[in-house]
């Protein structure tokens, strides 16, 4: 079991054995309420933050935003989760990214984290509008060594041509 999996599930027992009870709404069997273990899962992910574990951060932000929906929590969830899908770059990755900010733009309207989102979007755009054309250059200059090679062949056919045509008057000439 790899350390940030234990450190996981260590961080889950500490919060089970010292969790509350409050009554406004659903509880768990663990008597945590929806808001209460969306407050303590995503402050668990912004320990794993400040001590450098992504990994770790990452497992627990993904489990705030399936989560019950918390104003406050749940959207700046969706703004850090992004940022870490970012430093991978992978286009798999950048794409989810993009749809956490996404998300974020149409579940949270009003949020400082959309607002703070926004320039973030709009480079994602712009890079990926890049890479777009980037792959679009790279398929045209395989096009252009294919048409270059193709255009060779036919003007070493017609020089053939144009020999066998000079070879065949000299023969008729005779």
């Amino acid at each position: 079991m790899n350390t940030n999996r234990m450190l996981i599930i260590l961080f889950f027992i500490a919060l089970l054995t010292t969790g509350g009870c409050t009554t406004f709404t659903a509880k768990h069997d663990t008597g945590l309420t929806d808001i209460q273990l969306q407050e303590r899962n995503f402050a668990g992910a912004l320990q794993f933050i400040r001590s450098g574990k992504e990994q770790g951060a990452l497992e627990l932000l993904e489990f705030v935003v399936d989560g019950p929906p918390v104003d406050g929590i749940s959207d700046e969830a969706l703004f850090r989760l992004a940022l870490i899908q970012l430093r991978d770059s992978r286009v798999k990755s950048v794409a989810r990214a993009e749809k956490l900010l996404d998300r974020l733009k149409k579940e949270y309207p009003k949020s400082i984290w959309r607002y703070q989102a926004e320039p973030l979007v709009a480079f994602l755009e712009n890079s990926s509008e890049l890479r777009k054309n980037k792959r679009e250059l790279k398929n045209l200059r395989e096009v252009n060594v294919s048409l270059t090679r193709n255009n060779r062949e036919l003007r070493q056919t017609i020089e053939r041509l144009k020999e066998l045509d000079i070879e065949l008057e000299q023969k008729i000439r005779r």
